[in-house]
Formats: C-alpha cells, structure tokens, sequence
C-alpha cells in the first residue's frame, strides 16, 4: 500500500503521535473522584466527564494501551454504561440466516428494514466483568418492530444502557425497556410500538435524572390526530415525545408538551431549577413532528414536560435534528448543512437567536499539502463547495463548538472541506477547519506515519470472523453519509470515532486550531477489518482491575475493548 501512494503519506507534525502530550487542567490532577459514565451520554448528559487522563494513544493493531479484548456474542452498536466494577451492553440477539422474518411481518415492516433480509426483532442484554471482560449474564430482550443488522444508521441497539448503583435500564428500540439488577433479576418490563413508517433511525439515548426518586428519561411515539386525519381523510401521525418514567417501577409519570423526531439525540443542560433536555424537531422521510426548530423541556420538578423554551426555524425542514444536541453556559447550537451552510446560535436561558454564522464565507482552512507532504499553513477563504456536518458529531468544548465534516456523498466529492473538522468561535463569528489523516500506516522501520486523503473501510465482522450486515453501506468508512457514534470529552481531549474503526483525539484547548490540535489518530482493530458506531465511554479507575488513572471503553461489531494503563 505505502509503494502505491509514496506521496501521501507523511509523519504528522510535532510530539503528539510520539509522545503523550501534556495535560491541560483537570486531565492532569491527581486527586479525582472516581467518574463513571452511567449512560450512553456520559454522567452530565453532555457527552463529557472529567477526571484522572486515560491513556492519549492506544492501538488494538499493536496492543498499545489495550488492557483486554473481549468477544462479543454478535455486533450492535449502543454504548457502554460504566459503573463500579461492572459494565452493561447491549449486542443483537446472535444471527441465525434460518431465523428469518415472517412473510406478514417482512411486509408489514418492510419501510423500517429497507426490505432486506438480514433484519432481527430481538437484542440481548449483558453485564460484563469491568476486571476481565468476562460476561457475568446476559439476558434476552424481545421487541415489535424489526431492524437491520450492522445497519450503517441505527439498530435496536442503539439506545444505549442506563445505569445506577443497583439497577440496569435497557432499551430494545423495537418496542422494549427492561429494568434488571446488577444480578440479572427482571424488575419490570415496558412494551410500545416503535416507528416502522420510516427507516429504522433511532438516536435517542435514555437519560437518568433524580427527583426524589430515580426517573429514566425515555422516547416513544404516540398517536397525535391531525387535521387530515380529523377529518377522516387519513390516519393519525404518530408523534414522539419524552417520557419520564419511574425508574423502579415502570409507571409513566409525565409526558413531554414538545416533540422530537426519532432522528435526535437530545443533550442534557443544567439551568438554576434543575436538568432539562435540549431536543429538536425535523429531518427527512417526511417525519412529521413540528414546528421544526428546537425546545428545551424540563425533567424535573411540578412542570416536568414543559418547555422552557421553543425555538422556530423559519428556514424549512432541513436537517439540523440529525444531530447530537449540543450547548455550553451561554449558547445551544442548531447546525444546518449545505445548501444553508450555517450555524445559528441560540441564547441558552432564552432560546432566541443571537446569530447565524455562515460555514463557507470568510472561513479559515488548513490543508494538506501534497507537494510538501505537510500541512500548509491557514488560509481565508470562501468555500466553493458547501459542506454537510457529519451526523451526530457536534459537540461544545472550551467555548468553541467543534463537529467533523462528510468530505464525501454518496461516495462522490460533492462536499467540502476534505477530511475536516470544524471548530467555531460562536461569539467572535470564527469558522476554522483542519484536515487529519485518514489513518495510520507503520512501516518497515515501525514508524508511525499518518495516511492522507485514502478512504478506509469498515467491514461489519462479528467475534466469529461473519460478515453480518444488512447494508452494503455500513462498509463505509464514517467519511461518507454513515451515523458515527456522538464524541465524547474527557477534560480536554475530544474523541470522534469513525466507522472503520479509526478514534481521532482533538485538543480542545488548544489555541490554534492546526497540526498540534492533532494529540492522537488511534484503532480499534485492523485496517478494513473492523465496524463500529458507538462511542467512548470513560471511568475514572477500575474498581479492583488495578489501573491507574482513567480508562476507556470502546465496541466494535466484533468485541468489547478496555482501554487503560493495566496492571
């Protein structure tokens, strides 16, 4: 491969890929509190945590950093709930090419699975051994509506678990909640019936909150009439809201005012009276939630439901919803890709505008330089090509908001900048992107040399060597259309994991957004061997594993990866 392409390949600049950059802050101190990550969306709800720094670079290819690897029973995609010494995951029920979907029900969900073959109803829940990776019990979880195996946008799986410090909270995103204790006892069961009018594309990830009892945050559609269907010119729209639901018993104590399409992955925010959840409306295949634009509803308290504020977007039914929901104390952020190309900044007490900054005009953009095999240096410029925000992978840091870019559609170069992420200045109106390898390659002297401008690919294996898929799409490397899993921040770092496998680490501190905001490129597995759509999860040591420091934890469609100091 290195003979094919000499001049695309180049060492990157500076220390970070050769050796463990310095922390900045709360990364570096000593004295933590141990931080689980209880929920797909980390402890906050936001995506972050902060405590002791796990290891910057890791490699399951080399070893490096890897504390164990174990297999998994089939591929899935939710995330990993981390707490105390156990951890809680979720994988399709095991693949049967006998156990096909009857006729009646091939037809009657043939919209949700996309008409193709290998599609399942039923997930299997499982509480591992944080020490070893071992699998303490697993148990089956049976749902409605089917979906697709190593789908490249969403399975049932992908609600990821919740948990405390004695109960467990899963979600077959068919049709099913369960609550266990962390010995496997079934608690209580909740059945509803899934969206199936559309793709199977369900992004929602269940939160925890308290309000004098424990209260799981939940989605699910419920019949809304419209005037069409008032009138009985056709059936009612099935609109989905959140619900709150007590934790320990299954009883639904509120419902949400506002709704949200099942695109999107509602964030958490902190205001003066308590949590509330930022969400978000629009979105294609027709969802028929409205008005499209955002809302931020309470979780808790007398007006639990209620919105504090709405958000109306006159632009149109575009796409923003399709995002991982992100704010910071003074802004949320509402994302629209090319033709509009823009940010717009909410007030987050408010939720009115406060401006929109265009993603094309007057940008800052640094790019390899193929003659130099280096990065050049930034350049203003106005984008000739629009560009489209990767999927859920907006996320607010350090009072920037940063998101990776689709450098391809469809497999063509139609959208710009390429091999980019973002990052904005909301309050100064700066947009800056920088191109990263697509990869790392070792060569014959066990260099490590970053791969530029070289699509990858993800291959959706499971733990027995099967190519277990649904859609040939989900062989994409995360560079083009596909749902990679939400980023995540531990302290200063920001991770963004693609589909084949490749984790980026950002620094999302630094003061020039270049080469040395590059800390680490790292892999989950073997180049064009491996699939994944989940993100990282972070604990604060290892409860008995004997780690120090921080840890990761990671999924491809094959195993379960923990990532740390060792022994």
């Amino acid at each position: 491969m290195m003979a094919l392409i000499p001049a695309l390949i180049l060492a990157l600049p500076g220390p970070p890929l050769v050796q463990l950059a310095k922390p900045h802050g709360p990364a570096g101190a000593s004295a933590q509190p141990p931080v689980d990550w209880p929920q797909g969306s980390g402890p906050h709800g936001n995506w972050g945590a902060e405590g002791p720094a796990p290891p910057l670079r890791f490699s399951v290819r080399s070893g490096e950093g890897i504390r164990w690897k174990a297999p998994l029973p089939e591929t899935g995609q939710g995330g990993i709930a981390v707490t105390a010494d156990k951890l809680f995951v979720a994988t399709m029920a095991p693949w049967n090419p006998e156990n096909v979907l009857s006729e009646e029900d091939a037809k009657l969900y043939s919209h949700a699975i996309e008409k193709r073959a290998v599609a399942g109803k039923d997930i299997d829940a499982h509480c591992i051994d944080r020490a070893t990776g071992r699998v303490l019990w697993t148990r089956r979880i049976t749902s409605i509506v089917p979906s697709i195996y190593t789908y490249p946008f969403s399975d049932a799986t992908s609600a990821s678990p919740v948990a405390s410090a004695t109960h467990v909270w899963f979600t077959n995103a068919g049709g099913t909640v369960m609550c266990f204790t962390h010995e496997g006892e079934t608690v209580w069961e909740r059945r509803y019936t899934a969206t199936y009018e559309g793709p199977f594309n369900k992004q929602f990830e269940p939160m925890l909150v308290e309000d004098g009892r424990p209260v799981l945050v939940h989605m699910e559609p419920f019949e809304r009439k419209v005037a069409e269907a008032a009138e009985g010119k056709g059936a009612p729209e099935r609109w989905h809201h959140l619900v709150g639901l007590d934790a320990l018993t299954g009883e639904e104590l509120w419902r949400s005012a506002d709704t949200l399409t099942h695109y999107n992955a509602p964030a958490m925010v902190q205001t003066e009276d308590g949590p509330a959840a930022l969400i978000a409306r629009g979105g294609p295949h027709q969802v028929p939630e409205r008005p499209v634009g955002v809302s931020l509803v309470r979780l808790t308290g007398p007006d639990a439901g209620q919105s504090i504020w709405r958000f109306e977007d006159p632009r149109g039914n575009h796409e923003a919803s399709l995002q991982t929901m992100t704010s910071d104390d003074r802004f949320a952020y509402w994302l629209l890709k090319e033709p509009r190309n823009a940010l717009v900044v909410l007030d987050i007490k408010t939720g009115e505008e406060v401006r929109e900054i265009s993603l094309i005009e007057g940008v800052t953009r640094t790019s390899y330089d193929p003659e130099a095999m280096a990065l050049g240096a930034p350049q203003k410029v106005d984008l000739e090509k629009g560009v489209m925000p990767a999927r859920y992978s907006m996320i607010a840091a350090n009072g920037h908001l940063f998101f990776q870019c689709y450098a391809l559609a469809w497999g063509k170069p139609k959208i710009g900048p390429a091999y980019s992420f973002a990052r904005i200045d909301p309050a100064a109106g700066r947009v800056e992107y920088l191109e990263v390898p697509t990869d790392l390659v070792t060569d014959e002297a066990g260099r490590r040399l970053a791969l530029w401008r070289t699509p990858r690919s993800a291959r959706p294996l499971n733990s027995r060597g099967e190519e277990v898929t649904g859609d040939d799409r989900c062989r994409w490397d995360g560079w083009d259309w596909v749902f990679n899993g939400s980023p995540t921040r531990v302290n200063e770092r920001l991770y963004f994991t693609l589909a084949s496998g490749v984790v980026y680490v950002l620094d999302a501190n630094t003061r020039a957004f270049d080469g040395s905001a590059i800390l680490a490129v790292n892999d989950l597995g073997a180049p064009d061997q491996v699939w994944t759509a989940n993100s990282v999860s972070y604990g604060a040591g290892s409860h008995g594993a004997g780690a120090a420091g921080g840890e990761l934890y990671h999924r491809t469609g094959a195993h379960l990866i923990a990532i740390g100091v060792g022994q």
